[in-house]
């Protein structure tokens, strides 16, 4: 008779024991995956120009990967893409950061994200020679924005950003360009995979 119930208990406790494991909840990936778009305005600048450079706008591809350090912090590669066309030409522009993106309140998608890296301006136009420039430049970027479900692994993140990029002097056609920079700024919206 012991044995049986001792048996009833047993059978009893194990089902018991397999839904608490089951209920735990779920831990997110450490990796960290987003790729959006967003509408970008841009705008060159040089020191001694004398021109007034107007605002160009274009659309901008958006994404980044990395590693989730904890809860609140992501670290990561920031690329941001766009392509413009002005008087001269067609000029692409590819911004390359490491970014931390950081979320003051764990339960809330709020976060600010800053980095720098590298920024790659391709233009069409004929600066000395026949072929296209590509100049190199210090790229820096900040923002912040809102995540939806930031502890699901599916979201979607509603961002604003500025990228700057620092081309330093450049040689033209028509003589040399001191200080050249070109502010990015940009509004959209991205998938989060996590």
């Amino acid at each position: 008779m012991r044995s049986v119930g001792l048996c009833v208990v047993l059978a009893w406790l194990v089902p018991a024991s397999a839904l608490a494991q089951d209920a735990q909840p779920e831990q997110a990936s450490r990796l960290w995956i987003v790729a959006g778009g967003a509408s970008a305005t841009l705008r060159g600048h040089c020191r001694d120009c004398g021109a007034n450079f107007p605002f160009r706008h274009a659309g901008a591809i958006l994404g980044n990967a990395g590693y989730r350090v904890n809860s609140r912090m992501d670290v990561g590669a920031d690329l941001l893409w766009l392509q413009w066309q002005n008087d001269s030409g067609r000029i692409r522009a590819t911004s390359i950061d490491a970014v931390a993106q950081f979320r003051p309140w764990e339960s809330k998608g709020f976060f600010v994200k800053g980095g720098a890296g590298m920024a790659f301006v391709h233009n069409f136009v004929r600066t000395l020679g026949p072929n296209p420039d590509t100049s190199k430049a210090l790229s820096v970027v900040i923002g912040g924005g809102w995540e939806f479900n930031p502890k699901g692994r599916l979201g979607l993140q509603l961002f604003a950003m500025q990228h700057v990029g620092a081309l330093g002097d450049l040689q033209t056609t028509n003589g040399q360009v001191s200080e050249v920079t070109a502010n990015f700024w940009s509004v959209g919206a991205a998938i989060v995979v996590r």
